[in-house]
């Protein structure tokens, strides 16, 4: 087994480990991620315009100005896709649509269902650490999380900061009967345990080099 290294982050030590097969984990909290929801699948969206999405706008970095949603932070334009004034494009049905570092291929980037549903796809979150410090390739391999003796397998869809680290979609958190709401959901203590196999693609999806 190696120690692929560590991240510090609110308020605990989390150690990440590949194991001689591959196999990499890690126990960490949970945050929940509504990225990818965009109403792609009939479910409700994580952003809209009057903030009745299950996230709030200003969790995405976004605020309402003058009747207009804005992005307030820099950060935000990182995490919706763009309209033509560089401010957050608004959909059908008042949807603002994030992407996830996964994009099911032959869709265009600006397509709302271009990327992985949060609502309704169990996914996990990685840190850059993991993407550039194993050998295979991880955007599209198999993920499980495990929290109280229940398990849920799913994707490596999406990409964290550097320096955070446990995060999982909606959908995964309510396979393992986690509280899921991107708003007061998840667990702040780290007993989550997270694994990926890296060049293993999860069904469904195909590995995509970063």
């Amino acid at each position: 087994m190696r120690r692929v290294g560590e991240i510090q982050a609110e308020g605990y030590l989390c150690e990440i480990w590949e194991d001689d097969d591959g196999r990499v984990h890690f126990t960490a909290d949970a945050d929940i991620d509504a990225d990818g929801a965009n109403g792609q699948n009939g479910a409700l969206a994580a952003y809209k315009t009057d903030n009745s999405g299950f996230e709030y706008l200003a969790n995405g970095g976004m605020a309402i100005q003058n009747g207009k949603v804005i992005c307030a932070h820099e950060w935000a334009r990182d995490i919706v896709i763009l309209g033509a004034d560089n401010e957050p494009r608004v959909f059908p049905g008042g949807i603002i649509a994030s992407p996830t570092w996964y994009c099911y291929p032959g869709r265009e980037l600006d397509d709302p269902a271009a990327y992985v549903d949060a609502q309704t796809v169990p996914y996990i979150v990685v840190p850059p650490m993991i993407i550039a410090r194993v050998a295979g390739v991880v955007r599209g391999g198999k993920a499980r999380v495990t929290w109280q003796g229940r398990s849920v397998d799913g994707v490596v869809a999406d990409r964290g900061p550097r320096n955070k680290i446990g995060e999982l979609s909606i959908a995964a958190a309510a396979a393992i009967g986690m509280p899921s709401s991107p708003r007061h959901g998840g667990r702040e203590i780290p007993d989550v345990e997270y694994e990926l196999w890296p060049g293993v693609a999860a069904p469904g999806f195909e590995l995509q080099p970063a």
